[in-house]
């Protein structure tokens, strides 16, 4: 048998003869640059076709998966019908909707590789035109009120079933779009990162099955396979940045705006073994505010020597350590960048080298944020504690 004994004794200490101070540094002269990438939208939740708020979206892809259409060679199955399904929000939304389906048995776009802006030059003159869609309102009727769900757009396939049903075929790709002359025309549907399923979009195939067969009687069971879009995207023809005059940097996901901020900050900024209790970044917004915009600051790991600020990739490698996300609000972000200059304090190998704002990809695509770096209220704010 094992007997521990323990007592508890407090250490008694004077911590006000501990030598330390606390004091605060504010950094000013904050600059900044703003550029732009080829936008990302490639993971968002909505599918846009046509005008919206000065973006042109010429037209949204789907493809599906080549390895899944073999029930349509099935000789013991008959199609009644298969229907291609995007789902929308949109109530107003009728069957005078002039939007194209076409369809492609070539690749065209890979979701994850493509850049947006540079699928704008899409000829669909050697698509299959498969026509406008049925447009039906969806209602919740399980009370006595009919309360709105969403609104389905449905093409029927038939016309190019034995082309997706043919196995040499490596590639069926859609694109929904209107007319060239689009005018205000503009649809917003669901994109496969919606939902689990339910609403994104799908090809429903409607097909008896015969199960047995005799002499006396034959059974046949009816059903419905379902094949979701494997992968989907918008296209976005994209207005070049134009090097603002003022002092001043816009953060856009939709226009691909990001910016780069610099900090006059190094090891030498505070008394050696500092530690710095807040560090916050506080820039304040330009022209009308917008709230609540998800802004991420992310460290560099190396700055690069360039005049151009248009990149189709983004050319600014983060550090992928430090970041820190923040909203704007009443008119400001204030932003914390205390792990990053706290490690700057710490470690020798590491040189602010400057840091990226940029658009959370929670942020709607048609929103953009301006920061004047000449208002005289920007700054840092460093607040720390130092040895005498």
């Amino acid at each position: 048998m094992l007997h521990l004994n323990c007592s508890f004794e407090p250490v008694q200490a004077d911590l006000s003869k501990i030598n330390q101070s606390l004091d605060t540094l504010i950094i000013k002269n904050i600059t900044g640059q703003t550029y732009q990438v080829s936008p990302d939208i490639s993971s968002y939740q909505k599918l846009y076709i046509g005008n919206n708020e000065g973006f042109l979206f010429p037209s949204a892809l789907l493809k599906f998966s080549s390895d899944v259409w073999g029930i349509l060679s099935d000789s013991l199955v008959t199609v009644d019908s298969i229907l291609l399904k995007v789902y929308s929000n949109d109530s107003l939304l009728n069957n005078d909707l002039d939007l194209h389906l076409y369809f492609t048995q070539d690749s065209v776009f890979s979701e994850s590789n493509s850049l947006v802006d540079q699928l704008t030059v899409l000829s669909f003159n050697q698509w299959s035109d498969i026509g406008t869609p049925k447009v039906d309102v969806v209602t919740d009727t399980a009370d006595t009120n009919s309360n709105f769900q969403e609104t389905l757009l449905s093409w029927e396939l038939s016309n190019i079933i034995n082309v997706l049903a043919d196995t040499a075929v490596s590639h069926r790709t859609f694109s929904l779009s209107f007319p060239e002359n689009i005018d205000s025309s503009f649809v917003e549907i669901y994109s496969r990162e919606y939902s689990s399923g339910s609403l994104d979009p799908k090809i429903e195939i409607y097909y008896r099955s015969l199960i047995s067969s005799s002499e006396e009687e034959s059974i046949i069971d009816t059903l419905t396979r379902i094949i979701y879009v494997s992968e989907d995207i918008s296209t976005m023809e994209n207005s070049q940045l134009i090097e603002s005059l003022n002092n001043s940097i816009t953060i856009s996901r939709g226009r691909g705006y990001r910016s780069i901020i610099n900090i006059p900050f190094d090891s030498l900024s505070l008394p050696q073994y500092s530690v710095i209790r807040y560090s916050n970044l506080i820039l304040h917004q330009e022209g009308d505010s917008l709230e609540s915009y998800t802004l991420r600051i992310d460290p560099l790991k190396k700055n690069i020597d360039t005049s151009s600020i248009h990149f189709d990739l983004d050319p600014y490698e983060n550090l992928n350590l430090h970041y820190s996300n923040a909203n704007t609000s009443d008119g400001k972000l204030q932003i914390s960048i205390k792990s990053y200059f706290q490690s700057i304090l710490m470690v020798d190998s590491l040189s602010n080298v400057g840091m990226k704002l940029y658009s959370s990809l929670n942020n709607s695509l048609f929103d953009s944020v301006k920061f004047d770096l000449d208002n005289n209220n920007n700054r840092v704010e460093i607040l720390y504690v130092s040895p005498y």
